[in-house]
């Protein structure tokens, strides 16, 4: 087989192929064989036919299509694998002409490739992004966190409620002037400014002091458990019984004592920033490789085809389909639940495909300005991976690849992983300051993010996140 490639104009090319005649005669036989395996002919057996029988039967011409017709789809691949190319659409061959055993066959199949759009530059890469270590900051909002856990409630005599108090109220509740079923409680211990109820239930309250009778008066809100009290006035007499507010520990031995058993306050520093680290340091190489890779693309130059975010805009759609199928939705269901319309699902689906043909031209781009190869050895190793999971070895594997036209995308993405480390390997990395007052954080720069990449995420112990937590009654 012979391949040549003509460029007709931005990324359409026109494939010829060129079979020899020892190839024509394969696929012939080949046909003869499917045919007569799947035709029933009185006197024989099934594939046992002679050709001049099928040709009665079946006819020549027809045996001839179906050989012409499996030798072009079998040839199509093995030429984009033959010319490395990645096709965005479904090639168009035309109208073929026949073929005869015994002579050669050219055909043609005109298709869009990627284009190959260029960088203004690769120079002077820089990100800024948040630091890869913790600061003083979060360490202390860590400790805050725990002594908030950690905090005892004491009684208030000496002023009224305030907001994040905890009092203790009875009420009676009505909706329009009428009882309602659960509508008196009696001591129950609430915390002000917290969310339980609207913030209009507890204005009243503040100022108030133990003792003291208020009353509350708002319309009952959307967000009720009771749909057929929305809207109507709901109105509540509160008597406020004593007040309590939260004592915070000090951050001290005996504190990180009880706490997790430490020996002393800097202990629990220390172990509050190393897993705080850890954390970060996690995510830190993904957050600088999404930013380099973003301001890559800010370099590229020329425009996207419509075909390519097109065809990647249905596979992004044909996945999201698929996951949240997985996750037990239909789309009815998801476009209620997050309140779009399926136009806007689209749109939105369709800047995230343009998104990505961006980001994978700007790779693309870049392996062509600094040069970057795959060595046969490396293809090798990276088939032997792929073929780890296969029940076939990595010979049949790799025919299964090339049989199929893939190939070229296994060695445009070893190009494109190439090409993201060599991303990591010349960003600077600047991080910013989280320690400056706010409006002022300074960026402090960082080396090159030589070898990130390359390292791998660790699992790590779930750092204290400041959330929300109770605190204990003394």
């Amino acid at each position: 087989m012979k391949t040549t490639v003509e460029k007709l104009q931005d990324t359409r090319i026109k494939l010829t192929v060129e079979l020899t005649a020892e190839e024509v005669d394969k696929a012939v036989d080949d046909a003869y064989v499917r045919v007569a395996r799947g035709a029933r002919i009185p006197g024989f057996r099934k594939g046992k036919a002679p050709r001049q029988v099928i040709d009665t039967y079946m006819g020549r011409d027809a045996v001839l299509a179906d050989a012409l017709e499996v030798m072009v789809e079998s040839a199509y691949p093995l030429a984009l694998d033959a010319e490395d190319l990645i096709p965005v659409d479904r090639p168009d061959v035309g109208e073929l002409d026949g073929m005869l055993p015994g002579e050669a066959y050219t055909f043609s199949a005109e298709l869009d490739v990627r284009p190959e759009l260029k960088l203004s530059s690769v120079k002077d890469l820089s990100v800024t992004v948040a630091p890869s270590k913790s600061s003083d900051r979060e360490i202390e909002a860590q400790l805050d966190y725990l002594r908030d856990r950690f905090a005892t409630l004491e009684p208030v005599e000496d002023r009224g409620v305030e907001d994040g108090d905890f009092v203790l109220l009875s009420f009676t509740g009505t909706v329009d002037g009428e009882p309602y079923e659960g509508n008196v409680v009696d001591k129950y211990l609430y915390e002000v400014g917290r969310g339980q109820m609207p913030k209009e239930f507890d204005a009243p309250m503040i100022g108030a002091k133990p003792g003291d009778q208020v009353r509350a008066e708002f319309p009952v809100p959307d967000s009720s458990d009771t749909p057929e009290f929305v809207g109507k006035t709901a109105g509540f007499d509160i008597t406020v019984h004593e007040i309590k507010a939260k004592q915070l520990p000090e951050v001290d031995d005996e504190f990180a004592g009880n706490v997790g058993g430490f020996d002393t306050a800097q202990e629990l520093r220390d172990d509050i920033r190393a897993k705080l680290d850890e954390n970060k340091a996690a995510g830190h190489t993904r957050m600088v490789e999404r930013e380099a890779r973003a301001a890559l693309v800010e370099r590229l130059e020329g425009e996207v085809p419509q075909i390519m975010i097109s065809a990647r805009t249905e596979d992004i759609v044909q996945d999201f389909f698929e996951t949240i199928e997985k996750q037990g939705y239909s789309l009815e269901k998801y476009l209620e639940s997050t309140g779009i319309d399926a136009e806007q699902l689209r749109a939105d689906l369709e800047r995230e495909a343009a998104s990505r043909v961006r980001d994978d031209l700007a790779l693309d781009a870049l392996v062509r300005e600094v040069g970057i190869e795959v060595t046969p050895e490396e293809i090798d190793a990276e088939l032997e991976l792929m073929a780890s999971s296969q029940e076939a070895g990595i010979a049949a594997f790799r025919e299964r690849l090339k049989s199929s036209g893939a190939m070229p995308v296994v060695r445009q993405g070893l190009l494109n992983r190439k090409a993201v480390r060599w991303l990591m390997d010349n960003v600077e990395v600047i991080e910013t300051d989280p320690d400056a007052p706010a409006g002022d954080a300074k960026p402090k720069k960082k080396a090159p993010a030589k070898k990130a990449a390359a390292k791998k995420g660790t699992s790590t112990k779930d750092a204290p996140k400041a959330d929300d937590a109770g605190a204990k009654e003394e």
